[in-house]
């Protein structure tokens, strides 16, 4: 764990996390109607057009909130000015 206080290593890893979450963020229309695809094949292919909105919309919603959690952590970490030195 010697490797994460490096402030270096830290904002580097803090960079990939808000790239990961920008990621999400930007894609999640497409991730979303993946993920809402595989559930419609799991309840056997055939369901309310109106619960398949609803489920679109949630997944969608999903991957916004973990790739702004996602996004927010990394920023705020690399632009956390305390290093701890």
């Amino acid at each position: 764990m010697n490797f994460l206080k490096n402030p270096n290593k830290m904002r580097f890893i803090s960079l990939i996390v808000a790239v990961i979450g920008l990621f999400l963020i930007l894609n999640s229309p497409r991730l979303g109607s993946i993920s809402t695809s595989s559930w419609l094949r799991s309840v056997g292919g055939s369901e309310d057009s109106q619960k398949y909105l609803q489920m679109l919309e949630g997944y969608i919603d999903s991957y916004r909130v973990i790739g702004s959690i996602f996004l927010f952590t990394g920023l705020f970490s690399i632009l956390n000015k305390n290093d701890n030195k």
